[in-house]
């Protein structure tokens, strides 16, 4: 059920970014800003707080007050909705 309300939100909001960061020059770099702002709160706070803020998983879930298990699945849920955000913004064309 929670993939599912994660799709949604993520498409709604996609659709509000469509136009977003035209700042970027490169068009897949510009996908890939809206794919990582268009994710839902928890996986866009993992993946965050995993990439720009170089925190391991331990210290993530300590962060977030969630299991280490918990931090594991967002991780994937944020990769998988980040790839699957820019094949579909590079299929309508954006």
């Amino acid at each position: 059920m929670r993939w599912h309300l994660y799709l949604l939100e993520q498409r709604i909001r996609e659709a509000f970014l469509r136009h977003a960061f035209p700042e970027y020059q490169d068009p897949d770099l510009r996908r890939l800003a809206r794919a990582v702002r268009s994710l839902p709160w928890l996986p866009r706070a993992v993946f965050h707080l995993l990439r720009f803020e170089g925190l391991r998983y331990e210290q993530i879930a300590d962060h977030l007050s969630i299991s280490v298990r918990r931090v594991e699945i967002e991780v994937g849920r944020a990769m998988c909705l980040i790839v699957r955000s820019r094949n579909r913004q590079e299929r309508k064309g954006w």
